[in-house]
């Protein structure tokens, strides 16, 4: 229940939500002051210099690591796989947080860590899919590493759930894993409230961010002046990640 009023919830107070509402309020009263707002704030959150210079100031920045900085694990939380049927065939759709894997992949190869741990089941209140670590496990074996060094956790819907889970996962497979050191590998703009995650669960972890959102197209003169849809995107992955963390922090989650 917590997680299908969390996303009705959020959907509500969306930077886009607010302003259609604004507009609904200004169709059906004919207060001005209303248009005005709902103008107003379609030029801030589409202003992609603000969006980006907001998003600069609270992702977690990213950080070099040597080739062979030794972690015991890589994790990688779910969110951006999910499974669709063409023609009776199977296929897994990557969306734009599949950096975290490409990432992950990339430290593995280096040598950075022995072992990946995959943690996500199916986020979605409707439809029957495919565990998203089901998903990203057969792509890591696509990729040339091994089955025996991914190990996955399929049932967790959310970031607190994907740390719980992976911890109960963890005692079952290995007892001394609280005193063994991880690599997170989630998205800048995410992280925060990823790592307090884990952490509340007694994870030893590093932050690895990905995804770097406040760089895209910033030395693009355009950029700075012309109103776009990647200002809204921006803001509303802000606006999640805020109102996660509140809602987090009252669950006692973080």
């Amino acid at each position: 229940m917590f997680y299908f009023l969390s996303k009705v919830l959020y959907g509500l107070v969306a930077p886009i939500s607010l302003i259609i509402i604004l507009f609904l309020i200004y169709f059906i009263t004919k207060i001005k002051s209303y248009l005005y707002w709902t103008f107003g704030l379609l030029v801030f959150f589409t202003n992609p210099w603000i969006a980006q210079n907001m998003m600069a100031r609270y992702e977690v920045k990213p950080i070099a690591l040597k080739d062979k900085s030794m972690y015991d694990a890589i994790i990688i939380p779910a969110g951006f796989v999910v499974n669709f049927s063409i023609d009776g065939q199977q296929r897994a759709n990557f969306s734009d947080g599949n950096d975290r894997m490409l990432q992950a992949i990339d430290l593995y190869k280096r040598g950075v860590s022995s072992k990946i741990i995959y943690t996500g089941g199916a986020d979605t209140v409707f439809g029957d899919y495919e565990a998203e670590a089901i998903l990203g496990k057969n792509f890591l074996i696509q990729c040339g590493i091994p089955d025996s060094c991914i190990w996955i956790e399929t049932k967790s819907m959310n970031t607190y759930q994907n740390a719980a889970f992976t911890a109960k996962m963890l005692d079952k497979k290995d007892k001394n894993w609280h005193q063994k050191k991880y690599l997170l590998c989630t998205s800048g703009f995410h992280m925060r409230r990823a790592k307090a995650c884990f952490q509340k669960q007694n994870f030893k972890v590093d932050a690895y961010s990905t995804d770097i959102r406040s760089i895209r197209s910033k030395d693009n003169v355009l950029n700075t002046i012309m109103p776009s849809y990647g200002g809204f995107q921006i803001w509303t992955y802000l606006w999640k990640e805020w109102i996660g963390l509140v809602v987090y922090k009252m669950k006692g989650y973080i």
